[in-house]
């Protein structure tokens, strides 16, 4: 067999891999999805805006205790994928047994602060009298439960690493299928404290998805062995070399992520939480689809960086945050339209009416950035160029809290929502597509109009048809009329997008996986 000919099957392979890695993670977004739609307006409608307000407060202080992971986690993904395309069983061994002890050192130091903190966050935020000892049990359950779940975590990102997103994507639906259940449970039963019954399911099903994990990484990596001796100072040192660059984007991130709800929290009331939070929660569910494509794109870059396979990267960072904006667009063209009226039928008016008009602002930041650039992190991530990414989100996060600071008092969550959009499509959006581009030593035009174009002037009709059923048959006033105008605009762009924006062999390898029609479409193109 050829040389080229050897290449193009190992490319084919390297596809086929690639597609069926993203098609396993999808079912886990599928069980995400279904938490997002029905549990999120359960938890709505039972708890109200106060309560709701809370339990994502909660959450989104906790999220800063991975500051203390110092990026290790991204660390374990990364050479996980490259020790295992080298079959150095022995520096996997190595790697899993010093992130095992440095973890173990971190949950000491969480399990002192958490109750420090839970005596003393109602002091930052409005925080009413009655629900202020709630909170603070929260704050201490959930964040113990976090110290020994940041043990047992680095056994999913080496599970990353191997690629066996069809082994976590059936942990992650176990987990949210018996949360959603438990959630239930608690809420149609509960009486008193209800909250921190739904934070024990939460904290028994993370816990139970860790250890259904490690076990998982034990059938998989046969040759795993922990002990004392394989923990290495030089391991360490090398790991924590790259996971540094890691932990200032993880770090920067968070504070991305989080700092929202906390300035809201901080300078608004509780309430304003839960509304702040409500069109990003919408919408989190579409990116989530996303961000998995995102995960098997750090692996593989890992793995195509050992080999130097410079020409295959640059394809995987165009086709993977095209393919990531296409699946995002028909739900951005039908919320640009229908997202008032959704609002309301699904969580009623008061969230429609504090919530909704954020809606637009958070639709334009989260397809023209985290849509259409999640990967291109996920790439430099994945081919040890992620510095100057790392920089970027540091300046980003201290524009983005400064201008909080500013707006939030002035503008409320509106000016929140615009701080947050214009300052990830400047960073997010813009700089770190070019650092792509220099660390490829591509046209950087070339590189974002191979993202953008397609997807964009697809949803262009889609929008106006969209536009049109609504004023002339779907005005969106039942549920009925909206669940059909949202099928009628998915369907439109999926069947424009998959021969506009989907490449002739990715088109042919994806029908290929459906049974019989598939194979006779692929036997069609060969």
């Amino acid at each position: 067999m050829s040389e080229t000919a050897t290449e193009q099957k190992a490319n084919h392979q390297r596809g086929e891999r690639f597609l069926i890695n993203v098609l396993w993670s999808w079912t886990g977004v599928v069980a995400s999805l279904f938490q997002g739609i029905i549990i999120t307006r359960f938890l709505i409608q039972s708890l109200g805006a106060e309560h709701y307000g809370i339990w994502l407060l909660v959450f989104s202080i906790l999220n800063y205790f991975w500051y203390f992971d110092l990026g290790l986690n991204t660390a374990v993904c990364n050479f996980s994928a490259r020790f295992l395309a080298v079959r150095n069983y022995d520096k996997i061994n190595e790697l899993i047994s010093t992130s095992v002890f440095y973890f173990s050192l971190i949950a000491v130091v969480v399990w002192s602060l958490s109750p420090f903190l839970a005596m003393n966050a109602h002091r930052f935020f409005h925080i009413r009298p009655e629900d202020q000892h709630e909170f603070a049990t929260l704050i201490l359950l959930t964040g113990i439960s976090w110290g020994l779940c940041i043990m047992l975590h680095l056994f999913l990102s080496a599970l990353d690493g191997f690629q066996r997103f069809d082994l976590t994507s059936r942990i992650m639906v176990i987990q949210v299928a018996l949360r959603s259940i438990g959630y239930y449970v608690a809420l149609k039963t509960g009486h008193g404290l209800v909250l921190v019954t739904m934070a024990e399911v939460f904290v028994a099903t993370q816990i139970l998805g860790y250890v259904l994990n490690f076990f998982n990484f034990r059938r998989v990596f046969p040759q795993l062995h922990l002990s004392p001796s394989y923990v290495k100072l030089s391991m360490f040192q090398d790991i924590l070399r790259y996971g540094l660059k890691s932990f200032v984007a993880n770090g920067a991130t968070l504070m991305l992520n989080q700092g929202g709800a906390l300035m809201v929290g901080h300078y608004l009331s509780q309430s304003a939480v839960g509304f702040y939070l409500m069109p990003t929660k919408l919408l989190e569910q579409a990116i989530e689809a996303v961000s998995r494509i995102g995960m098997v794109t750090r692996s593989s870059a890992a793995e195509l960086s050992v080999t130097a396979r410079r020409e295959a990267t640059i394809s995987l960072g165009i086709y993977s945050n095209r393919y990531s904006l296409t699946l995002f667009m028909p739900l951005a063209c039908y919320l640009l339209v229908y997202g008032r009226q959704l609002i309301f039928k699904w969580l009623g008016a008061e969230m429609a009416d504090n919530g909704g008009p954020l809606l637009p602002i958070f639709i334009l930041s989260y397809g023209l950035v985290l849509a259409a650039q999640f990967n291109s992190s996920s790439l430099l991530f994945g081919v040890n160029a992620h510095g100057g990414y790392a920089r970027g989100l540091v300046v980003e996060a201290i524009f983005y809290i400064a201008a909080l600071v500013w707006a939030v008092p002035r503008y409320g969550i509106w000016g929140a929502a615009w701080v947050s959009a214009i300052s990830m499509l400047l960073v997010r959006g813009i700089y770190t597509p070019w650092l792509v581009s220099r660390a490829l030593d591509y046209s950087f035009f070339s590189y974002m109009s191979g993202i953008y174009v397609r997807p964009l002037l697809v949803g262009v009709p889609v929008v106006a048809l969209a536009k049109l059923l609504k004023q002339i048959v779907l005005p969106g006033n039942t549920l009925p009329e909206l669940i059909l105008a949202g099928a009628i605009c998915a369907a439109a762009y999926l069947l424009i997008a998959i021969f506009a924006c989907i490449a002739p062999n990715h088109r042919s390898l994806f029908f290929s996986r459906i049974p019989v029609i598939g194979a006779r479409f692929a036997a069609g193109r060969a």
